[in-house]
C-alpha cells in the first residue's frame, strides 16, 4: 500500500513523499516521482522519520515533574493542571510566555500561535535563522521573491554565495548540476575550501572569502563596474542611485580586497561574470552570510550587486535568497489576537531574567534551550519560571528542564498542508499512522487546551480551507483542500520571473540601494582570533538527533596552520574557548578550513557536551533581529 504524504522538516525543499507498507507491514519513504521538485528521491533527514517515529527512547504520555525526574500522568491531569495555571494569569497575560520553533512546518502547527494570541501571552520577536535575509530582502525590492527555482537552468552563470547545498537542499545540488551539464559556469563563495570535506557543491571555480565579509566583495565588483558605467535604464529604477555610486566610488579596492581576504585576479574574474552584457547570472545567497553582526549588510550588497549588473528581472538571472514557506496561504485565521509583549529571540535568556515576571511558558516546535545562543544561561531563564511546559517527543536539553512534558506526534502521524522557501508547490502531508502511544497532534493539543478555557477554536477543515483560498493557489485549482488530499500537492500561480521590467514592491515602484554606509568587521579580540562556524548538519535537521548518535566527541574542523599554531596535534584533546565558557572537542586537521575559523557541525545537545551554543554570545544581526551566531570569537586552547 502506497499514501502520498510530504515531509514537513525545516528544509527549503518541501518533499513530496511515498510512504509505502508492504505485506509484512515493513514501511519505507521515498520521494515522490509525480512532483516536479522531488523526482522521486529525498534526503536521509527526510527519511529518517521512520526511525524517529519508532524510536525506544521517544516520550509517548504525558509526564510531570516530581523532584528531579518524571511521572506518567494522563492527559486530563496535565491539561486540568496547566489550565489552573493559565487561569490564574488570566488577568496578567504578558505573564505568560509563548516560544514556538520551525522544527517542522505547516499551516496547522502554527495553532499554538493562536491558541496564545487569543490569550494575549508574550511572545517572541527577531529569528534564529533567516530573519536577517528576508528583512533585507524586503528593504531592497519592496518585498520578498524571487525567479522560479527552474529559471536556474536558464542562467549562463549562477554565483553561489556560500549555501551549503549538498547539505541543506539536494534538490538545489541536482539543479545546478543539471545547468552545469547544459554549460552553465558555476562559482562558489565559501569560507571553506572546495575539497570533499567541506565542499558546498561542485564548482568550476571557488573563491575562499575570510568569514562574514562577503559584503566587501560585492562591494569590491560593484565598484569596478560603476567606474565603468552602469546603464542608465538600471539606474533609473533605482530610488537612490545617484548617491549610492558616489559613496561606492569613494571606497578604496586595496581595502577591500584585505578586508575579505580575496585576491585582484578573483575580482577581476568576479567582474567579468557580473559585468558581461547578455549573460544571465544567477546569485544564490547562503544563509549563513546574515548570521552575523553584518549580516544584513551582506545581503544587501549582494542584492545591489545582482540590480546593478543588470541581472534582475531577467530569464535565468536573479538573487536566490529565499521567499516565506506561508506566502501562498491566507493566514488570517491566526488574527485576533491580543496585543502582547515580544521578547527578542536571539537574547531570549536575558529577555526573560531581565522582565523577572514570566510564570508560564509554553514551548513547542523547537529545542529552544539548545538551539538558542547562551544556551547554559537558558536554562538558568527556564529555571525561573513557574511551570513551563514543553511540547516535545524526546528529553532533549529543553524538555529536561520542563515540568510538564506533553508528547506530540511526528510527521506522519499528523495531517498538514505546507509550502516551501525554495520552489512554489505547496505539499499535502497525509496522516499515515497513528500517534504512537498516547503522543497528540499539535492541533490537537492546542484545541483541548483551548477549549477548556472556553476559547473558540477552528476547525482543521476551516483552517485549512481558508488557507488555501488565495488566488495564487485558486487561479490554478477549484476545491483546493480537496483536490491537495487527493494528489498531495498542488501548483501555485507565481510568475517565473521576479520584479519582470523592473517593477519593484516599493510605493515608487524602485529599487532601493543600501544607504551610504559599509561597516568593517569589529575589531578583533587578539584573546580570541578565530570564527566559530556552526555549520549545518547533513544527516539530521537542528538538534533532531538519536541520543545514540551522539556518543561520540564532538568534533571541531581547524586548518593544520592554525593547529600548529596553538600547539595541539591532529585529532588531539582541546577546548574552544569563548569569553563566556569553553566547550571540549576533538580537533581534527582540514585543509579546508579558512584558517582565521572553526568549524563544528551544529545540534548536538548540551548533556552530551556537544552543544556550540554553551559558548556562543547572544549577537544581533543588523537587520531583521537574527541571531548573529558567526560573529562568535574564539581560541583554541591544549586540554590538560
Amino acid at each position: 500500500m502506497e499514501r502520498i504524504s510530504a515531509c514537513t522538516l525545516d528544509c527549503p525543499d518541501g518533499c513530496s513523499t511515498i510512504v509505502t507498507t508492504d505485506e509484512h507491514g515493513n514501511h519505507s519513504i521515498k520521494g515522490n516521482p509525480a512532483h516536479p521538485i522531488t523526482q522521486g528521491y529525498t534526503c536521509k533527514k527526510g527519511k529518517h522519520a521512520l526511525a524517529r517515529i519508532n524510536a525506544p527512547d521517544r516520550i509517548t504520555t504525558p509526564l510531570m515533574r516530581s523532584g528531579s525526574t518524571f511521572v506518567p500522568v494522563s492527559w486530563d491531569k496535565a491539561l486540568t493542571t496547566i489550565v489552573d495555571k493559565i487561569s490564574t494569569l488570566r488577568n496578567t497575560p504578558d505573564r505568560m510566555l509563548h516560544v514556538r520553533g520551525y522544527g517542522f512546518h505547516g499551516v496547522l502547527a502554527d495553532t499554538s500561535r493562536y491558541l496564545f494570541g487569543q490569550l494575549g501571552a508574550s511572545g517572541t520577536r527577531g529569528a534564529l535563522c533567516d530573519n536577517a535575509i528576508m528583512e533585507s530582502c524586503i528593504l531592497d525590492f519592496g518585498a520578498l521573491d524571487q525567479n522560479s527555482h527552474t529559471e536556474l537552468l536558464n542562467a549562463d552563470c549562477i554565483v553561489n554565495w556560500g549555501r551549503d547545498v549538498l547539505r541543506s537542499s539536494i534538490h538545489t545540488a541536482t539543479l545546478l548540476k543539471d545547468a552545469r551539464n547544459k554549460g552553465c559556469k558555476i562559482v562558489s563563495i565559501s569560507p571553506a575550501s572546495p575539497e570533499e570535506g567541506m565542499r558546498i557543491h561542485v564548482s568550476d571555480l571557488h573563491i575562499q572569502i575570510r568569514p562574514g565579509t562577503d559584503r566587501h566583495l560585492a562591494a569590491a565588483v560593484i565598484r569596478r563596474l560603476a567606474n565603468e558605467g552602469i546603464p542608465d535604464n538600471i539606474l533609473n529604477r533605482t530610488s537612490n542611485s545617484s548617491t549610492f555610486v558616489r559613496f561606492i566610488k569613494t571606497l578604496d579596492e586595496r581595502h577591500l580586497l584585505d578586508a575579505c581576504g580575496v585576491s585582484s585576479t578573483e575580482l577581476s574574474t568576479l567582474v567579468e561574470i557580473y559585468g558581461k552584457e547578455n549573460f544571465a547570472v544567477s546569485s544564490i545567497i547562503g544563509w549563513g552570510l546574515q548570521r552575523y553582526i553584518y549580516g544584513g549588510e551582506n545581503v544587501r550588497y549582494i542584492n545591489a550587486l545582482c540590480m546593478l549588473s543588470g541581472n534582475v528581472g531577467q530569464k535565468g538571472a536573479g538573487s536566490y535568497g529565499g521567499v516565506s514557506t506561508g506566502r501562498n496561504f491566507d493566514s488570517s485565521w491566526r488574527s485576533g489576537s491580543k496585543t502582547s509583549r515580544k521578547l527578542l529571540t536571539p537574547k531570549l535568556a536575558d529577555e526573560i531574567l531581565d522582565a523577572n515576571d514570566i510564570e508560564f511558558l509554553w514551548c513547542d516546535g523547537t529545542n529552544a534551550i539548545n538551539q538558542t545562543p547562551e544556551a547554559t544561561k537558558m536554562t538558568q531563564a527556564f529555571s525561573t519560571i513557574d511551570m513551563v511546559v514543553v511540547v516535545d517527543a524526546f528529553m532533549n536539553d529543553t524538555a529536561k528542564r520542563a515540568d510538564i512534558i506533553l508528547p506530540c506526534a511526528l510527521i506522519y502521524e499528523r495531517e498538514d498542508v505546507l509550502g516551501s522557501y525554495f520552489h512554489n508547490y505547496i505539499q499535502y502531508s497525509a496522516k499515515v499512522f497513528e500517534p504512537k502511544g498516547e503522543a497528540r497532534a499539535d492541533y490537537d493539543i492546542a484545541r483541548d487546551l483551548a477549549n477548556r478555557l472556553s476559547i473558540p477554536f477552528p476547525e482543521i477543515d476551516n483552517i485549512l480551507a481558508q488557507a488555501l483560498d488565495t488566488k495564487e493557489v485558486t487561479n490554478l485549482t477549484k476545491n483546493p483542500l480537496e483536490k491537495i488530499r487527493q494528489q498531495g500537492f498542488l501548483p501555485t500561480d507565481r510568475p517565473a520571473v521576479a520584479f519582470k521590467n523592473l517593477q519593484f514592491g516599493h510605493p515608487d515602484g524602485k529599487y532601493c540601494l543600501p544607504e551610504s554606509a559599509l561597516h568593517d568587521e569589529p575589531e578583533i579580540d587578539t584573546d580570541f582570533p578565530l570564527s566559530l562556524l556552526s555549520l549545518i548538519n547533513k544527516d539530521y535537521e537542528h538538534s533532531q538527533i538519536p541520543a545514540e548518535e551522539q556518543q561520540e566527541q564532538l568534533k571541531a574542523y581547524v586548518h593544520p596552520a592554525t593547529l600548529k599554531q596553538y600547539r595541539i596535534e591532529p585529532d588531539g584533546q582541546a577546548h574552544i574557548v569563548s569569553s563566556i565558557g569553553k566547550l571540549l572537542v576533538q580537533a581534527v586537521a582540514d585543509t579546508s578550513v579558512h584558517q582565521e575559523a572553526i568549524i563544528v557541525r551544529r545540534g548536538g545537545w548540551m548533556m552530551f557536551n556537544r552543544c556550540a551554543n554553551t559558548i556562543v554570545e547572544a549577537h544581533v544581526t543588523d537587520i531583521g533581529e537574527n541571531a548573529a551566531y558567526y560573529s562568535q570569537r574564539v581560541r583554541l586552547e591544549v586540554s590538560e
